[in-house]
């Protein structure tokens, strides 16, 4: 009896020494999309009989997945991958069966979907994501194209890939591996953009995102219904000879208006111009406006400032809406109105843009972004000149010689009411992108176009105004992105500013206090470049307990005084970001400044504002009082009428000092001048330069700081003046603890 139980141990030892486990990994960044959160994947080959789901593969994260069976034996066998779709449909790997031998446990190497072991790339370290979208929200969907358009691709649409027969479209991008938050939208045919905030996602690994509703909006049980909507444009001045409509009906592509008694046009020359769009589907609304279209005019996609004059911002209205409603009925506004606007006159106009704090030259101390010396230029770009520079006579700005300030002077036609946009742009050249790249990273894309804090991130516009008979209208001066000299905060000072929000009137967009989360989102984008922070970069606030939130942002100089930003909330329940502002009009950031401390000799201290409150509203946002003379700097003039003979370099007062001192110095004519201060061992400490002075007697404070923003120790200093190459003066002081 004991031989026969120790026979029969050693059986089944023997079996099973014959079985294995075998773990089978498949990365599916290779197949055409269909691989996600609705379909299977197995594994089927001669062990198993070529059939089955028991085999099922486990996802593991993004692309990535794997399958261990433990009841192998050793054994040569044959096998493949079998993606299964929601509708049961199945779908074989089209290459040669793989080759399996089995020795004892295995962990097989990585394969690629119909392609062996190797990816059909190089090997990198980039992360790749699937972007997914589902049509059946969309009312009266009827197969048409679906687009992805975000940082990704620069937001220029591009097709995404249906998943089969399904109403689910895809498509994959690869991106960098440094957690890059992303922001995207998608797109109904080219053009058609989601009414939705922009998506976000945070890009760490390798994901195929979970499906989305376009717009949100979940099926419903409402039938599509259909009507003709007929749109018009009462020109009561009769100026125009071609109005051309575009909105959301048409993916913002144009429609050509009729005045000639024809294709539903009533009343031949009368001023009234039609358009009729056909089968307009709904339940749904639609933005939509018109064009005064010329010989430029763009037949193309999405951009109101292309292609002819967009006639709301002539009469200062935003895009008009009409819904198509459950019953087919048609409300909201169909008509845009004209007045007399006056005659057109033509002008010349003169456009100055002050770029002191923007220059990379010797002595400027503001952020080194703009070369002449590499080859970049500044530009004017609006509505006159198709916000484009084809022509560079109506563009690219000159610098005034021995100024910080460039100037163009153009010649412009419009009406004397009616408001012209623009913005300046700063151009750079090849080396200067190469170069910045070095320094910071890869340089956003379109990071030229200022976003105005005094206009709230919208455009700048003009008024020609009345013929005086001058046939010139001069702009004031303004500094790019309205910075003024002294408007940064120096090299290496790092300042904390705190933001605070009352989030009541969140609630009706749906904010949840108990599982929600606020943040700021910062729009400044050489801001956040040249902190080395996200083009979407983000932070979020802290509850306070009362219905507000706060939240610190710490920034190292130089960077500017100004912050633009919207204040916005993750609602969880709808996995959306939900923010204030958008469009592209005044006020769709908000707009604050932070300053000096005049009462600690114009430092740069944190800085605390006012409490926000969440708006529901459309834009403006609130922008704070755009005020440059409040700014705080070391250096006061004493008065025009004090206008030296000679150049001058006063002592110091008090000497010694402790913590601060001043002295005065005069320029008999308009100079660039330097300060320096020295240590005793001849090293240059610290460095003012404000770029050319006028004529006068000026004092200069100094706190016994260093560039760096740390106080110096007790010692002797030296304080010099250079003027050019016409003058130099250096004096001695004491600082005594």
């Amino acid at each position: 009896m004991k031989l026969c139980q120790t026979t029969l141990i050693t059986i089944l030892l023997a079996l099973s020494s014959l079985s294995a486990s075998v773990t089978f990994n498949l990365n599916t960044s290779t197949a055409p999309g269909f691989t996600d959160t609705s379909s299977t994947l197995v594994v089927r080959g001669s062990m198993n009989g070529w059939a089955g789901n028991d085999w099922e593969m486990t996802n593991i994260g993004g692309d990535y997945w794997t399958y261990t069976n433990d009841t192998l034996s050793d054994g040569e066998y044959e096998y493949k991958y079998v993606v299964i779709d929601d509708l049961g449909t199945e779908s074989w790997e089209s290459t040669d069966n793989r080759a399996l031998t089995v020795s004892g446990d295995t962990d097989l190497p990585q394969d690629f979907w119909e392609n062996g072991t190797t990816p059909p790339y190089m090997e990198t370290d980039s992360v790749d994501v699937w972007f997914r979208v589902s049509t059946a929200g969309i009312v009266g969907y009827d197969g048409d194209t679906m687009y992805v358009a975000g940082y990704m691709n620069s937001w220029n649409g591009e097709p995404l890939t249906q998943e089969g027969d399904s109403e689910f479209w895809s498509r994959q991008y690869s991106f960098d591996p440094e957690g890059e938050l992303v922001a995207y939208k998608f797109q109904h045919q080219l053009g058609g953009w989601e009414s939705v905030n922009n998506r976000t996602v945070t890009v760490s690994s390798d994901t195929t995102l979970g499906w989305v509703y376009f717009d949100n909006i979940p099926p419903s049980d409402l039938e599509a219904v259909y009507n003709s909507v007929t749109l018009t444009v009462v020109d009561e001045a009769f100026v125009f000879e071609d109005i051309q409509f575009k909105g959301q009906f048409s993916n913002w592509n144009l429609v050509q208006g009729y005045d000639d008694g024809t294709n539903g046009d009533e009343t031949a020359n009368d001023g009234v111009w039609t358009a009729v769009i056909d089968s307009v589907v709904g339940p749904n609304s639609y933005e939509w406006g018109a064009v005064e279209c010329d010989s430029t005019c763009y037949d193309g996609i999405g951009n109101d400032n292309e292609g002819g004059t967009w006639i709301l911002d002539l009469i200062g209205e935003p895009n008009q809406e009409f819904t198509i409603e459950d019953d087919g009925s048609i409300s909201g506004s169909t008509n845009i109105t004209i007045p007399y606007l006056g005659d057109e006159i033509t002008k010349t106009v003169i456009f100055s843009v002050d770029m002191t704090e923007w220059l990379d030259e010797e002595g400027s101390t503001g952020m080194p972004v703009f070369s002449v010396a590499r080859g970049d230029q500044m530009q004017v770009r609006g509505a006159f000149n198709g916000w484009n520079c084809d022509d560079p006579a109506d563009c690219e700005m000159t610098r005034t010689p021995g100024t910080n300030i460039f100037s163009l002077a153009t010649s412009v036609t419009g009406y004397p009411s009616s408001a012209t946009e623009f913005k300046y742009f700063m151009e750079l050249d090849s080396s200067s992108v190469d170069h910045l790249s070095q320094i910071y990273g890869d340089i956003y894309n379109d990071i030229g176009w200022e976003d105005s804090p005094q206009f709230g991130g919208g455009n700048r516009f003009f008024y020609l105004g009345s013929d005086d008979g001058t046939g010139l209208l001069e702009l004031p001066l303004s500094g790019y992105y309205d910075l003024p000299t002294g408007g940064v905060v120096p090299c290496c000072r790092t300042v904390t500013l705190t933001f605070n929000v009352d989030m009541v009137d969140a609630v009706e967009e749906g904010f949840d206090a108990s599982e929600d989360s606020v943040y700021i989102s910062f729009k400044d984008r050489w801001l956040k470049y040249l902190q080395g922070l996200g083009d979407d970069y983000k932070v979020y606030a802290t509850s306070n307990g009362d219905g507000t939130y706060s939240l610190d942002a710490s920034f190292v100089g130089p960077f500017p005084w100004h912050m633009t930003y919207t204040w916005g909330f993750y609602d969880v329940s709808e996995v959306a970001y939900i923010e204030e502002g958008g469009g592209f009009g005044f006020g769709r950031f908000r707009a604050r400044y932070h300053h000096a401390n005049a009462n600690n000799d114009c430092w740069w201290r944190d800085y605390n504002f006012p409490q926000d409150t969440f708006q529901v509203e459309d834009p403006p946002l609130p922008v704070e009082e755009f005020n440059p003379d409040s700014i705080c700097i070391p250096l006061a003039g004493l008065g025009d009428d004090i206008i030296p003979d000679e150049y001058f370099l006063s002592d110091n007062y008090p000497n010694p000092f402790n913590p601060a001192t001043s002295f005065t110095f005069g320029i008999s004519s308009s100079s660039e001048v330097n300060i320096n201060i020295y240590n005793i061992l001849g090293q240059k400490i610290f460095a003012f330069n404000k770029g050319e002075l006028d004529a006068g007697t000026y004092e200069f404070n100094w706190n016994g700081v260093n560039q760096n923003g740390e106080q110096v120790t007790t010692g002797i200093y030296f304080y010099e003046m250079e003027v050019e190459n016409d003058f130099r003066d250096i004096k001695k002081m004491t600082l005594l603890k």
